[in-house]
């Protein structure tokens, strides 16, 4: 039997880190310069995190806004390595670099890039105005990513929004970073939801009735070329300890491809289910599979 359920501790949170104590090149504390934000509000809620701050000189805020309360401000920024973490053990990030449903006070919507690796031991998020959105942009951000946090560039950046693969794909290769258009970005994703409901829909400046913030790109099928065609297919079945087998193979890098982390989903499934599937035999195996 399948089941399903968020498994929560496989999320390494911030907030579950106060009581250890923060070196400058797991958590950087220099203020971000963001004009464009609204003032910070307080808020009975608080993280158990301090995120980063949005300088004084940036937005006129009351000084008693900077309080205990100010570490649960929506407008703050976060960056953040978990202080057991090796950094040369994070090469690969997961990327969103989008714009959000929250105006400024041009009446303008905000962007933001957010980015994490599959453990949530690396988080950060950084708010931009909509007129500097280009690779250059992102490219520096991600710079300051590694010397803020301490950081290696990853090997790979993961990206599950087609419509700013142009942007994205320049600045990962102007890095030597592969870029990865996926839409396994779990830990990204189940993120995203979170700060929708804790972040976005508090912030000053959000937007009722927006679009989806995770609408995720359906495009139709296209047909696959006639010499990917396969001789034989048939519908089959196997064990999920057989497939768990397989799966191995893409840890070990024999072959390329990308599993499922079901563990980070909270899928239980027991080792003699039996899990459907389409086979389909061909001398272009491995073409046809990618």
């Amino acid at each position: 039997m399948a089941t399903l359920s968020f498994n929560s501790t496989r999320i390494k949170s911030p907030s579950l880190q106060s009581h250890k104590p923060f070196s400058k090149s797991h958590f950087s504390t220099k203020p971000n310069n963001v004009p464009f934000l609204f003032p910070s509000k307080t808020h009975p809620q608080l993280h158990r995190f301090k995120p980063n701050s949005i300088s004084e000189s940036s937005v006129s805020v009351p000084e008693e806004a900077f309080d205990d309360a100010e570490e649960d401000d929506p407008t703050s920024e976060l960056s953040y390595l978990d202080s057991e973490t090796d950094p040369s053990s994070v090469t690969e990030w997961e990327l969103d670099f989008c714009s959000r449903p929250i105006l400024d006070i041009r009446g303008k919507k905000i962007w933001e890039l957010v980015v994490c690796d599959s453990s949530l031991s690396l988080q950060y998020t950084k708010y931009f105005p909509n007129n500097v959105i280009n690779s250059v942009t992102l490219k520096d951000a991600m710079e300051t990513i590694s010397e803020d946090l301490g950081v290696p560039l990853p090997e790979k950046v993961r990206f599950f929004r087609s419509q700013m693969q142009t942007i994205i794909t320049k600045s990962c290769k102007e890095l030597g970073i592969k870029p990865v258009p996926s839409k396994r970005c779990l830990s990204l994703l189940l993120w995203l939801e979170e700060r929708y409901e804790t972040i976005y829909m508090r912030h000053p400046g959000f937007q009722k009735g927006s679009k989806p913030l995770l609408a995720l790109d359906n495009p139709f099928p296209m047909e696959l070329p006639e010499n990917l065609f396969g001789e034989k297919w048939a519908f089959v079945q196997l064990p999920f300890s057989a497939i768990r087998e397989e799966i191995s193979s893409l840890d070990e890098r024999f072959v390329f491809g990308a599993g499922l982390d079901l563990d980070l989903l909270g899928i239980e499934v027991d080792d003699n289910t039996l899990i459907p599937g389409l086979a389909v035999a061909s001398s272009r195996a491995k073409p046809l599979a990618g």
